[in-house]
């Protein structure tokens, strides 16, 4: 198997865990077990954005880890 699709493989993990997290703390914010210092809303709202943000991030820079290894043959 190559590295560049090894490191796809590992992308979409990681993707996937960030994502696993982001809903659990969406359903514990929506049941009431995590109780945020202002609203519901306004928490659910920023952890949004945030998750968001940071899941964006990993995969552009995964990306672009995936296209250099392969322009290099590595």
């Amino acid at each position: 198997m190559k590295p560049s699709t090894r490191l796809l493989i590992v992308l979409l993990v990681s993707e996937a865990f960030l994502a696993g997290i982001w809903m659990w703390l969406l359903s514990g914010i929506r049941s009431g077990s995590l109780k945020p210092s202002g609203t519901p809303a306004e928490a659910i709202a920023t952890m949004s954005s945030t998750m968001g943000t940071v899941m964006g991030v990993v995969a552009g820079i995964g990306l672009v880890s995936v296209f250099l290894m392969r322009r290099n043959g590595k």
